[in-house]
């Protein structure tokens, strides 16, 4: 509940630009003022809001962009990506598509399969229907209408006994300093059950991410079995690649 709470507090501080703890006090009547500070003190350590008296204002860039901004931003080199984890898609496997324009990428070019595929993303189950093969599995949760990706205790309870052969993650942003991020707290607890549940995990980055650092860590560069990438690498991946044993696609 503190997760989906955060989320909550953290979206109405982006969308009024600042929040005071009375105007939260009224959006969680049954919870302390106590517990408001607490909330906006975990949301400024982790940089999504900046604190002020009396309550907190939204950080620029915190977020991801929207959907709608990303499905165009560099869809050359997604498309692109998509195409080189293909050959990590075996059939007769179980599938894990994170939300995110680079797994829309790959939803689309998928070959027509036996296989069961689960998503948090109802744009990418949709997308999926023109396959005949697949089971398309689409867990429930709350709706982020900026990435159109569902999360939440329902998403957790959901995924948490399914053994994913290969998931596919995306993230909003990638350092070797942070690691993977992303913008909820709950979309990072959905990425990191899910992670913990698969034989084999795949990065979908795209260059764009590289540098860049969102409020919510869910990985390390460890962590993964492949990352797929643009082909827009500097050096220093591919030594890190080495040293944890991650291929490079």
């Amino acid at each position: 509940m503190n997760s989906l709470r955060r989320d909550k507090i953290l979206r109405f501080i982006e969308e009024n630009s600042a929040a005071t703890v009375a105007q939260l006090r009224e959006l969680f009547p049954d919870i302390s003022v106590m517990t408001i500070h607490r909330d906006l003190e975990f949301l400024s350590k982790k940089g999504a809001i900046n604190r002020v008296r009396g309550g907190a204002r939204a950080v620029a860039n915190a977020s991801e962009p929207s959907f709608g901004e990303r499905v165009t931003e560099n869809s050359s080199l997604k498309i692109f990506m998509a195409k080189k984890a293909l050959e990590l898609i075996k059939p007769k496997t179980c599938i894990y598509l994170d939300a995110g324009t680079s797994c829309l990428a790959l939803a689309k070019l998928l070959p027509d399969i036996e296989a069961d595929i689960y998503t948090i993303a109802p744009n990418i189950a949709i997308e999926l229907l023109h396959l005949k093969k697949p089971a398309i599995h689409i867990c429930g949760g709350n709706l982020n209408r900026a990435n159109l990706a569902l999360s939440g205790q329902i998403t957790l309870n959901s995924l948490n006994d399914i053994h994913i052969d290969i998931a596919f993650i995306g993230s909003g942003g990638f350092s070797f300093e942070k690691g993977f991020t992303c913008g909820k707290e709950s979309e990072a607890l959905t990425k990191a059950l899910v992670m913990k549940n698969a034989g084999k995990t795949a990065a979908l980055t795209d260059s764009s991410k590289f540098g860049r650092s969102l409020p919510f860590y869910f990985a390390d560069y460890s962590n993964f079995d492949y990352f797929v990438s643009d082909g827009e690498l500097q050096k220093d991946f591919f030594q890190k690649a080495a040293e944890y044993s991650v291929k490079i696609i």
